[in-house]
């Protein structure tokens, strides 16, 4: 009997021993486990901040971003309270499924945002950023190279544009102080302009005759006098009939860049590529709506308009539009005129017609060039009047091409339907031509003012990207059945990091 006694308590403790060690292997693996669906759902936490994007900035301008609420920003509490619902909704259901015995159920005790990108931060990076990933999906690699190509092969910079008009106007100006000091010491001239009575250029000489013509040349009105006429009736009236053009306004003083602003603690990855601002101002093009085209019911008509001159009203934004589009087409519009022997010729005999006219021969040169400075000036007036018609105008331009007669100007500006123009570029190309001259910083704000103003929601509470710590807990389970001392092992912790990112997917830290 003793024999039998000592071999059972042998193995009853050999049986011991070899229990604890499955049981801790068990819970070795099964901790394992614990940490894979920590892992699992923290992804899934973050999937249902993702799935929660803001639909009426996805439906209206195909953007992804989580709205947070006024106030919550950067805590993002409700951020933090969605995530533990969606890991605990998922935890009862995974219980449900095994019929209270799933082994790797662990509970969310903690969530916390450490930080967050709003679209607003950094001048809206996250904004452009995303805008640019979108327009990706939609454009055409060798679609992409040729606009970058004209875009960063034009020289646009401000620096490289002559106001024509002023140079007109200086000619002229110069050209009645000279007549004005004739009159004044007794030497009057018929017309203080050199025109004659019938509107054509008086006679001064045989290069001119009093049918108002300039070696062949048939002038009825002084080109330098046109462009002061112009200046005076302003330019929309050239280029867009008065009744088309929209009236609407906004209030700025609620805009983007003069309000305080929510901001979060995540700075902008890296500094934009030329492609990437390509697509950038591709998108702009493509949901926000122009002058050329019927606009949608927005705030204001004109919305790329409003994104380069910054104005709160329609008309004021076309003017604006319109003035820089001048001063874009005339620098190539001059050069034209400056390398073709017969627009020269004609503008130098109108030149030496006004100057014999008014008995002032030694101002050729410089009468000259003001009138082809007047030329080129209306010749752009034309322009921009055929890109707001839907016409297409080429950057550089070929005698076939050329509109404007220098001999009758006020009708010749008017000469091209823009239907009938289909080589160039259009309206819209001009205007990315404009925002490429135009900050980006304030061309990704005053978007974001398009669509708070179109759709009621706050930019500076779009989240592009958030980080977060996770705290999960969990019991015990096979520790339960091994006999160690007291037996109290508590609850186990674990500690997991990831961030959503939109557009994209979870991004690990």
């Amino acid at each position: 009997m003793r024999r039998r006694g000592s071999i059972t308590l042998f193995l009853a403790m050999l049986l011991t021993c070899f229990f604890s060690a499955v049981f801790a292997f068990l819970e070795a693996a099964r901790v394992s486990g614990l940490k894979a669906n920590c892992r699992i759902s923290t992804m899934q936490a973050a999937d249902t901040v993702m799935a929660s994007y803001s639909r009426t900035v996805w439906e209206n301008y195909h953007l992804l971003f989580w709205q947070a609420a006024d106030g919550d920003v950067p805590g993002l509490d409700a951020m933090e309270t969605l995530k533990c619902e969606a890991v605990e909704g998922n935890q009862t259901s995974s219980l449900f499924l095994s019929k209270n015995y799933y082994m790797l159920q662990v509970h969310l005790s903690e969530v916390t945002a450490t930080a967050c990108q709003l679209a607003t931060d950094d001048g809206g990076a996250a904004f452009r950023e995303e805008a640019a990933e979108m327009m990706k999906l939609s454009v055409g690699e060798q679609t992409l190279r040729t606009m970058l190509a004209w875009v960063t092969g034009t020289d646009v910079s401000e620096e490289s544009q002559t106001d024509l008009e002023s140079e007109a106007l200086s000619a002229l100006e110069t050209l009645e102080n000279a007549v004005s000091a004739d009159e004044s010491s007794g030497g009057g001239s018929a017309s203080g302009t050199g025109e004659s009575s019938d509107g054509g250029i008086a006679s001064g000489t045989g290069e001119s005759s009093g049918d108002g013509s300039a070696e062949g040349v048939t002038v009825t009105e002084n080109p330098l006098t046109w462009v002061k006429t112009m200046q005076k009736n302003g330019v929309l009236a050239f280029v867009m009939p008065e009744e088309s053009i929209s009236q609407k306004s906004i209030d700025t003083g609620t805009c983007i860049a003069k309000r305080t602003l929510e901001s979060g603690n995540l700075a902008a990855s890296t500094d934009p590529s030329a492609t990437e601002k390509m697509l950038f101002y591709l998108y702009l093009d493509y949901y926000f709506s122009d002058a050329s085209e019927d606009a949608a019911d927005h705030a204001l008509d004109y919305e790329l308009e409003y994104m380069i001159a910054g104005k709160s009203g329609d008309q004021e934004n076309l003017k604006a539009v319109v003035r820089r589009l001048l001063l874009l087409r005339e620098a190539s519009n001059l050069a034209f005129l400056e390398s073709n022997a017969e627009k020269q010729r004609e503008a130098a005999a109108v030149a030496a017609a006004l100057t014999l006219a008014v008995g002032h021969p030694e101002l050729e040169p410089l009468v000259k060039q003001g009138i082809l400075a007047a030329w080129a000036y209306a010749e752009s007036l034309s322009d921009v009047r055929i890109l707001l018609d839907g016409g297409k105008v080429s950057l550089v331009k070929t005698s076939d091409q050329w509109h404007t007669e220098l001999g009758n100007l006020s009708t010749t500006v008017f000469s091209a339907g823009g239907g009938e123009q289909t080589k160039g570029l259009s309206y819209a190309n001009y205007l990315v031509l404009l925002m490429w001259m135009t900050s980006d910083e304030k061309l990704a704000q005053r978007a974001m003012d398009m669509i708070e103003k179109n759709t009621g929601v706050r930019m500076d509470l779009m989240v592009s990207r958030a980080e977060c710590t996770y705290v999960y807990e969990a019991s015990p389970l096979f520790w339960n059945f091994v006999t160690l001392g007291s037996n109290s092992f508590g609850t186990y912790q674990f500690q997991d990091q990831a961030g959503i990112s939109f557009p994209g997917s979870d991004q690990e830290t």
